[in-house]
């Protein structure tokens, strides 16, 4: 069953495009790491949001990927730069549970 995880990403002031850009440049690995099922992107331009609704096999599976980030240095660009408020205030995680075939 499927682990869904909900990423709510707030773009820094005039910064809405380059957090897109930075997107395009990611996600491919992202959708390509080990235990990614699915990765969708929703923007809404007015609200200066990307919303990542991702599903992956197990939620160990989305913490090794996150690890895996950290560790590469790639959620640094977004400290006081992309997001508003950097990492720590600038993106929302929700891990919602597993599928479940009710």
């Amino acid at each position: 069953m499927a682990a869904l995880v909900v990423k709510n990403f707030k773009a820094a002031d005039g910064k809405f495009e380059a957090l897109g850009n930075f997107f395009k440049d990611v996600l491919g690995d992202t959708r390509e790491f080990e235990g990614c099922l699915k990765v969708d992107v929703y923007a809404d331009e007015s609200a200066s949001t990307y919303t990542l609704i991702e599903e992956w096999e197990t939620f160990s599976a989305h913490d090794k990927y996150v690890s895996w980030r950290t560790d590469r240095g790639d959620l640094s660009d977004w400290d006081g730069d992309l997001l508003e408020g950097g990492f720590e205030d600038g993106i929302q995680t929700y891990e919602w549970g597993t599928k479940t075939d009710l």
